[in-house]
């Protein structure tokens, strides 16, 4: 049995590996870099049996509970194919533990000796870094009960839940633990429309019902997190056929991209399966999934709704989810995370049921409603089927499952059968499911990021408190240091270095890349739509055309959305891979004393490149193009006897004549020629997709020109600053008399930065 040792940190994310007390060798596969533990996890079994040439392996792993909970699954799995593997833990340092650490040096920091890390960039970027939004993408096709699931989240109908689809814009439900749940509402250029500062399910019908009305802007509180925590945001998507804002079907796959690392929850009908509108979304999160390993798969979260309508002996829950499995895998999702859920119950206990004493409840009393009787024979269903208990299908951690089993014992010690009834309907796995990712990825990246944007600010100080010390120290070069400083604020004015620099800058280009990309995404957009081209000759009635064009129409949508989304993405890589040379070339240029400048984030906002493009999209344009297309034809309708009007009893000669004929009977019938209809339907969009492409190369100059313009700005910002800092030096430099007084100063806030950064550094160990 081979002895393996791995350490791995997931806020630095770091790994270390060795095999029977050894470093693994330089061309191993499980040097895995700088990728996640969930990146690569799921091929550690087989990697040790290639490496090792054995199928037996003792696992020591240094790391958090959640990320050993991942090891255990994988080698679970390695067990049904005949690698046994033994895992031991070695606990490490949590979230939780790090979080109040955080806050303790960021007071510290605001009531140090730096005036300089208490200006507002300081604390706006410790603001931003500690509070950043996380979002769970609610998705979902026609009737599966999407609204009545984001209900039972929030504890209460907010939401308007109908038979029909009746989401028709965006809505995005923040967290900020406030009551009751207030709400800003936008059209789709943005505008504010109104504001609502007491949220209501009738309010909320009646936005979505105004086509005026486009994004929903709403925070309050979402009971099962806190604002603690990660600021959460439930969004609530159009489904496929329902949005009435072409952006919204681009947000909907920019969700789903694999550039993506937000929560999607793909609810499913469980009584309806198989429904058409899911097989462009499916095949999208098919395409995320392949990519990112573990941390991709976590992230999309199936939840198969409406399985407490299933009757007992007629219906099977475990033969439901193995349809759902055999469904998603058909569409290429391998291994998906499947939730069985009741969310209507759920919704039902914790609201109409809140208050109502089962105990008490009299079933032949003819004052309660049908709503509530129903409400608590779902819940009576519920405890008493084991089937129907839900929770124990979901594919929980060994921790997760502990507290559920933990809080479904304290329920039925205290007979709580609603709580009971609650745990079964699934929607507490949901919960700690979705929490499980925020600790797991959103957390640890939140960490990182504060403790990255701490070191930064520290390292410029140090390093200037560094410069002030030595000067202090060498009073006997300090002509040669004022000459130093002289040189470098002379290039820093000199005209003729200005623009050399200018020139570095204005030769950076990725015209080309972009071009060749964009070309390549437009292209296979070409091959979609060819692949819709009829083959069939087949007439069509105007009705069947009508049917057919609307069925065209939304594959259009669907292929603008994809195109737009994607083209969005090369842009955005590559603007902002110019602000970074842009970033390189200035640090270079001032390498000598900024080598840790920071300028931001650089943020492209999407672009609308293909909205009111496609031609053919209205009932309108439809109903034009078919009336142009229609033709007549005369054809054979039926048959109609003709009788032999000149056979008679008196003409003898005419006895053995026939007594009629069928004579054919035609009519003029219109019909639509089905190749001709898709030919003329996709070819203005055919003709405006290698328009995109011009478009496309248009706004990434714009972008470019208006990020080089903001860096110039900024540069010229930055040269000013350092021009102080020298001109501080320079006094430095000139005061010989309080040398004493500076060494022991810079000393003392040298102290106190190394202090501040060790705390720091430490937050990022385990």
């Amino acid at each position: 049995m081979r002895e393996i040792f791995i350490k791995y940190n997931p806020y630095k994310v770091e790994t270390r590996v060795q095999i029977d007390g050894k470093p693994i060798k330089a061309n191993s596969a499980l040097n895995v870099d700088d990728r996640r533990l969930q990146e690569w996890i799921e091929e550690l079994p087989k990697i040790l049996v290639e490496e090792c040439n054995t199928k037996e392996f003792r696992i020591t792993f240094h790391g958090t509970v959640l990320d050993y909970e991942d090891l255990l699954s994988v080698t679970k799995d390695a067990k049904e194919k005949g690698i046994d593997i033994i895992c031991y833990h070695r606990p490490a340092k949590e979230v939780k533990d790090k979080e109040q650490a955080i806050k303790d040096i960021f007071y510290d920091i605001q009531n140090g000796p730096f005036d300089e890390l208490k200006q507002t960039d300081v604390k706006r970027a410790f603001e931003m870094a500690s509070s950043s939004d996380f979002e769970v993408n609610v998705v979902a096709t026609m009737s599966a009960g999407k609204s009545t699931l984001i209900n039972a989240l929030l504890r209460q109908k907010l939401m308007p839940a109908k038979q029909e689809a009746c989401t028709a814009t965006i809505t995005k439900i923040k967290d900020k633990d406030l009551d009751p749940f207030r709400a800003t509402v936008y059209d789709k250029n943005g505008d504010l429309l109104e504001t609502h500062m007491e949220l209501s399910l009738e309010v909320m019908d009646k936005l979505n019902s105004n086509p005026i009305v486009s994004n929903i802007s709403i925070e309050g509180n979402i009971p099962f997190v806190t604002a603690d925590d990660v600021s959460l945001v439930l969004v609530d998507t159009p489904g496929p056929n329902n949005s009435r804002d072409p952006e919204h079907k681009a947000a909907t796959y920019r969700m789903l991209s694999e550039s993506s690392k937000t929560v999607v929850l793909y609810i499913l009908n469980a009584t309806q399966l198989a429904i058409n509108d899911d097989n462009d979304l499916l095949n999208h999160v098919a395409d995320s999934m392949g990519v990112g390993g573990k941390q991709s798969k976590d992230r999309f979260i199936f939840v198969v709704n409406k399985l407490d309508d299933f009757k007992q002996g007629e219906d099977s829950v475990v033969g439901s989810i193995q349809k759902v499995r055999k469904y998603l895998e058909d569409k290429g999702i391998k291994n998906p995370n499947i939730f069985p859920a009741a969310a209507l119950p759920a919704l039902d206990i914790r609201t109409s049921l809140k208050n109502v004493d089962l105990a008490s409840i009299n079933f032949m009393d003819d004052d309660i409603s049908p709503n509530i009787m129903e409400a608590i024979t779902k819940v009576k269903k519920l405890n008493r089927n084991e089937e129907l208990h839900l929770e124990t299908y979901a594919p929980l951690t060994p921790s997760v499952r502990g507290e559920i089993t933990s809080q479904l014992a304290i329920a039925k010690d205290s007979n709580d059968k609603y709580t009971e009834a609650l745990i079964h309907t699934g929607i507490i796995p949901i919960e700690s499911s979705i929490k499980m990712y925020v600790a797991k990825y959103a957390k640890t990246a939140k960490i990182k990021n504060i403790v990255d944007t701490f070191s930064k600010k520290l390292e410029s100080a140090r390093s200037f408190e560094n410069t002030k010390q030595e000067i202090a120290l060498n009073q006997n070069k300090r002509n040669e240091i004022l000459s130093q400083i002289e040189a470098i604020e002379a290039k820093l004015k000199n005209g003729q270095e200005a623009k050399k620099f200018k020139d570095k800058i204005e030769a950076i280009n990725y015209d080309s890349e972009i071009k060749s990309i964009t070309s390549t995404i437009l292209m296979e957009a070409q091959k979609k739509i060819s692949s819709q081209n009829s083959k069939d000759d087949s007439k069509l009635t105007q009705r069947d055309a009508e049917s057919m064009c609307k069925v065209f129409g939304k594959f259009a949508e669907g292929l603008q959305a994809e195109v737009q989304v994607k083209l969005e993405k090369v842009i955005t890589d590559y603007v902002e891979k110019n602000a970074k040379d842009l970033l390189d070339q200035y640090k270079e240029r001032i390498s000598a004393l900024a080598q840790d400048i920071e300028i931001g984030t650089v943020t492209v906002n999407p672009f609308e490149l293909l909205h009111g493009e496609i031609d053919g999209g209205t009932m309108a344009n439809i109903k034009n193009l078919i009336t142009n297309l229609t033709k007549t034809e005369s054809i054979k309708v039926g048959e109609k006897w003709v009788e032999n009007s000149d056979k008679k009893w008196y003409k003898p000669w005419t006895w053995f004549d026939e007594d009629g004929y069928y004579k054919d009977v035609y009519e003029n019938k219109e019909y639509v020629d089905a190749s001709e209809l898709t030919q003329r339907f996709f070819a203005p969009i055919q003709k405006q997709l290698f328009k995109n492409s011009d478009n496309a190369m248009k706004y990434a100059k714009e972008q470019s020109n208006y990020i080089k313009t903001t860096f110039r700005s900024k540069f010229v910002e930055l040269d000013e600053v350092l021009s102080k800092k020298l001109h501080e030096l320079e006094h430095c430099a000139k005061d010989s008399k309080n040398v004493e007084a500076m060494i022991k100063e810079t000393q003392k806030r040298l102290e106190w930065l190394q202090d501040i950064q060790s705390r720091i550094e430490s937050i990022l160990d385990i």
